[in-house]
């Protein structure tokens, strides 16, 4: 259980800090909201909408989602306020506001403009970072620097975001980030997830959503908050599209590719994307561990060469003014060889000499992933604040590996003294079903919602290991099994929010049963076994938040959220993955879900400042360890190891000291408390401070050129159960120049100069020592070539979220 004493100080360090602000609040809090639609009442998405006072200074703005909706905040009473709405293709609407109390306009019609612009120059400078109650949105497609890299690459620059080893994004310094594309989860994690986004181009990239402290109408998966990545809307009629192609080196020669179209016609928008990645990617890692008086030096060269592919292809189309459908596909492809060959250099503690070497090789000689999702969404908005939304889900994963791996041992005089050859056939079946309901309407001068969701997933796991000799492979039952799993998972939430003058509030509950039963089949002496693995949780997850503004252009707000983080499907699985005889992967079907508590106070300042602390406790605290085996072999599995406390205090600041010189400084300053245990006998309580520093520097030079610098550095930290981290730092240069009339631009750009991102890590407890070493190819030289074509008139398309958003995402 959480500690009283621990839980009360940190409440009432933020509360306090709360109050301080509150009491120098002398501004009130007002909102105008509205619906932007065309000349056949057809929402119009991306319009901009500015609230000026009587002389004409800027007040507020907005920009209208894609069913046209808006909302205008500001902090005192106007005098003869007017409103003005611009959209590329449409005459500009002005007017005087009559009754500034009045917080709905209703429904503004734009009217289209005789002769269309091709071109639009645009003046106004962008906010970076703007902030909305505990979201932080970060404006990808306002960053001079974030065009022609990867997703990944912008991803790393969102506050308080950090990839550790290219697989493990955390937030603030903790993991279990639950990460979506548009509302919907990405099918992927870990390094699979890393994958995609390296092969998704920032071009197509809207903004990036980090949420501390998400609301009840979330999934409660996402211990450490949900990070939504937002693609761009296209909103041309007629047909038209991008195309990115990207070609680097590290250590091998890669390519990337990224193609989007779209098609628009009265009521009627098709659209669709293809992106892949081509290549190897060279990881190079190792460990000196001493274990029982021995010691054990390996290096590992491991070559990856799966190639990845994703297609998207959707239609939707407006019923009328008010009603909505739409279908959409994803597919995700991952397929190839690899190979990793490790070298294990054996010898006792006291004496130095190589006693025995074994060289291990797997041959990943067959590979293939494939995942695909199927939504069908409908969608009611009426002028009076009703939204209903329906989402119906329906997925599929596949994944399977031959492996041949190979064990030679060798005496310290180089004879062979022992040679064992193996072959693994695993694989991985998982269908996936899911049906959303959320409804919002006004409710006493604020706004109401309700859901319900109902999920369930089915996996299909077979793992067959045999041991290879002259003419034949014989199977060994032992290490075989045959693993299924099903999940029932049934939720359900109300959530309300009002503002009451310099007061914002909202709350919310929601309900999770979930339903699981492992059933796992393996032989024993012979004889046909059966271990059956049944499992029935009901959680609440309460959320509420507090919002306030303590002057002009601030913002204040105090939240908290309970969140789950659940094993991944992979995770549950008991299969066995060797990296030779020595160190292997293992499944846990007894993990537990993890249960954490989070508390959010967030300061923002004209959205160039902001200010964040958390707090967040964790118990059945999931992590992935390396623990001992036998006398000489050691197994890395996940296990609910204990419970962790996680303070965090973020600063983002974006500054311009010229006005073609742009700053964005990130700073994080944490404290990790690990207590965790392996067994009765090793019982740790492990206490880190880490920070991290980033600063982005983006200039605008002559002849339509861009330049940018970023530099980051991380201290020495704690992760995992038991894991610290040396520091590491990286310093990233590229060069962007418009051409062809701004259509097209060409970029260079050189990743982690001087190799400093480079990880070294320990790891102990009584009887076992390990130091590990790794190298992921982060130094790498890109050129990228973008087009962009386009023709037509103003249109919108539609954004929606999966009923999978929690369970794809448990997919490794």
């Amino acid at each position: 259980m959480i500690s009283s004493k621990i839980l009360s100080r940190s409440i009432s360090i933020a509360f306090c800090s709360f109050l301080w602000a509150v009491a120098f609040s002398q501004e009130f809090s007002y909102e105008l909201t509205g619906k932007i639609v065309n000349k056949d009442l057809q929402p119009i998405g991306s319009a901009t909408v500015i609230l000026n006072d009587k002389e004409q200074k800027l007040v507020s703005t907005a920009v209208t989602d894609s069913m046209g909706s808006f909302i205008l905040r500001y902090n005192k009473i106007i005098d003869d306020p007017t409103i003005k709405v611009q959209h590329l293709g449409y005459k500009e609407y002005q007017s005087l506001i009559r009754e500034t109390q009045k917080n709905d306009l209703g429904t503004i019609q734009l009217l289209e403009l005789d002769n269309v612009l091709t071109a639009v120059e645009v003046t106004a400078k962008p906010n970076l970072i703007e902030v909305n109650g505990g979201t932080i949105t970060y404006n990808v497609e306002n960053s001079i620097g974030e065009q022609d890299v990867s997703a990944l690459e912008a991803l790393k620059r969102a506050p308080g975001v950090y990839v550790e080893n290219e697989s493990t994004i955390t937030l603030n310094g903790k993991g279990g980030v639950q990460v979506l594309l548009d509302g919907r989860q990405t099918y992927l994690s870990g390094r699979e997830l890393t994958d995609l986004l390296k092969s998704l181009s920032s071009n197509d990239l809207k903004s990036i959503e980090v949420i501390n402290s998400p609301t009840a109408k979330f999934d409660a998966s996402g211990s450490a908050g949900i990070i939504n990545i937002k693609t761009k809307k296209n909103q041309i009629k007629g047909l038209n599209g991008n195309v990115t192609s990207t070609v680097a080196y590290g250590i091998s020669p890669k390519q990337l590719q990224n193609m989007a179209v779209n098609y628009s016609v009265d009521k009627l928008n098709v659209f669709g994307s293809y992106n892949h990645t081509l290549g190897n990617y060279n990881y190079l890692y190792g460990s000196n561990r001493s274990q029982n008086g021995r010691s054990y030096n390996s290096h590992t060269d491991d070559v990856d060469k799966r190639q990845k592919m994703s297609a998207r292809f959707g239609i939707d189309y407006l019923l009328n003014d008010k009603n909505a459908i739409g279908f959409l596909a994803n597919g995700n492809f991952i397929f190839g060889g690899g190979i990793t060959d490790t070298r294990t250099e054996i010898s006792t503690l006291s004496s130095p000499s190589i006693e025995e070497t074994l060289d291990a090789v797997n041959d990943y000689y067959g590979q293939g992933t494939s995942r695909y999702n199927f939504n069908l969404n409908y969608r009611y908005e009426d002028t009076l604040g009703h939204i209903l939304n329906i989402d119906a889900d329906y997925g599929l994963f596949d994944k399977w590996n031959k492996n041949l791996q190979s064990n030679t041992y060798r005496d310290a005089h180089g004879q062979i003294t022992q040679d064992n050859l193996y072959r693994t056939l695993n694989r991985i079946d998982i269908d996936m079903k899911g049906i959303k309901i959320d409804y919002s309407a006004k409710l006493w001068e604020g706004t109401f919602e309700a859901g319900a969701k109902y999920s369930q997933v089915g996996s299909a796991n077979d793992a067959r290991f045999f041991h290879v000799i002259p003419t034949v492979d014989s199977l060994d039952n032992r290490r075989s099994n045959d693993f299924q799993f099903d999940e029932r998972i049934s939720s359900a939430y109300l959530d309300y929010r009002r503002a009451i003058n310099k007061w914002s509030f909202q709350a919310g509950l929601r309900l999770e049963i979930a339903d699981s039963e492992g059933l796992l089949f393996y032989k024993e002496d012979g004889q046909d076994r059966d271990n059956q693995i049944k499992r029935n949780f009901t959680n609440l997850f309460p959320f509420f938040s507090i919002t306030t503004t303590p002057g002009e252009n601030q913002n204040l707000s105090l939240s908290y959220a309970k969140r789950i983080e659940r094993p991944a499907y992979q995770d549950l699985n008991p299969f066995i993955y060797m990296l030779d005889e020595l160190s292997f992967w293992q499944g846990n079907p007894f993990l537990n879900p993890e249960l954490t508590h989070r508390l959010t106070l967030l300061y923002s300042r004209s959205n160039s400042t902001v200010v964040t602390f958390n707090f967040a406790y964790s118990d059945q605290f999931n992590a992935k360890v390396t623990d001992t085996l036998e006398t000489e072999k050691i197994v890395m599995v996940n296990r609910n190891v204990g419970n962790q406390k996680h303070w965090s205090l973020a600063l983002t600041q974006n500054f311009s000291p010229k006005s073609w010189w742009d700053l964005s400084f990130n700073g994080l300053l944490y404290y990790i408390q690990n207590d965790v245990s392996f067994d009765e006998y090793r019982n740790l309580s492990l206490q880190q401070f880490a920070g991290r520093l980033s600063l982005l520097q983006s200039f605008r030079l002559p002849f339509k050129m861009k330049g940018e610098i970023s530099a980051s550095y991380n201290s020495k930290r704690l992760s995992g159960a038991n894991i610290f981290s040396r520091a590491i730092s990286q310093v990233d240069v590229g060069l962007q120049k418009a051409l062809l009339g701004d259509k097209a631009s060409l970029r260079i750009a050189v990743n982690d100069i001087y190799k400093g991102n480079q990880s070294r890590s320990n790891q102990s407890f009584p009887g076992f020592q390990s130091s590990n070493y790794g190298y992921f190819e982060s130094r790498q030289v890109r050129l990228s070539f973008s087009y962009k074509f386009s023709k037509g008139q103003p249109s919108s398309q539609r954004t929606r979220k999966s009923a999978l958003e929690s369970e794809s995402g448990r997919i490794q």
